[in-house]
């Protein structure tokens, strides 16, 4: 799981390869520059010390270019998160339980060793606490990624390969639920040994 990096100055305006001025940057460009700067000081700092004030000067615009765009911290903590972790990319080997195993733990490894990592659950920890950060966090963020695993899990259910009794809930928490636990309870990037261990566990549980 990586997130991307803004490529070049963010300072109010562009120069081509001679250093003459080519005027304001696009508008993309400015989003860009926002987003790369908010990313990286959640990364560094935390969702308790991002500022909207610290964001705008690492990317190179006034605080006004940023709230224009997103007028609380609230929704650049959120877009930045959609913008910089990569969605999920569920595979499809033919196997769809093998397929939901995998996603399982690719995206978990991915996660604790990404810079990010903490971060997305720090996010989440602190929108229990702010309906206006839970509300676009769990529209724009983990809806897409729980219609990727639902859907992986649906095509496991049609090939027979999942308990009938379990809620598609329930087979996503026993197999991403455990990888998660054991990442935050050791601190440490979760290794695959471990992840295919605790899987293999969950496949039991959820297999008819």
């Amino acid at each position: 799981m990586t997130y991307r990096k803004y490529n070049g100055r963010m300072a109010g305006e562009r120069k081509d390869e001679s250093g003459r001025s080519r005027g304001r940057p696009r508008r993309a460009e400015v989003d860009r520059a926002v987003l790369t700067a908010a990313a990286e000081l959640l990364a560094e700092r935390g969702y308790a010390e991002l500022t909207i004030e610290a964001v705008a000067t690492r990317a190179g615009v006034g605080r006004p270019t940023v709230y224009r765009r997103w007028p609380t911290k609230d929704d650049l903590a959120v877009h930045a998160l959609v913008d910089a972790v990569q969605p999920l990319d569920a595979p499809d080997t033919g196997d769809a339980l093998d397929d939901l195993c995998e996603l399982a733990i690719s995206f978990v490894i991915q996660l604790s060793e990404s810079p990010l990592g903490r971060v997305v659950l720090g996010v989440h920890a602190e929108s229990g606490r702010r309906p206006q950060l839970a509300a676009p966090l769990r529209d724009r963020y983990l809806k897409p990624r729980d219609a990727a695993i639902t859907g992986v899990i649906e095509r496991a259910r049609q090939q027979g390969a999942l308990h009938p009794d379990l809620a598609a809930e329930t087979i996503r928490d026993l197999l991403f639920g455990p990888l998660v636990y054991h990442w935050l309870i050791t601190g440490e990037p979760l290794d695959r040994g471990t992840a295919e261990a605790l899987i293999a566990a969950a496949r039991r549980a959820i297999s008819p």
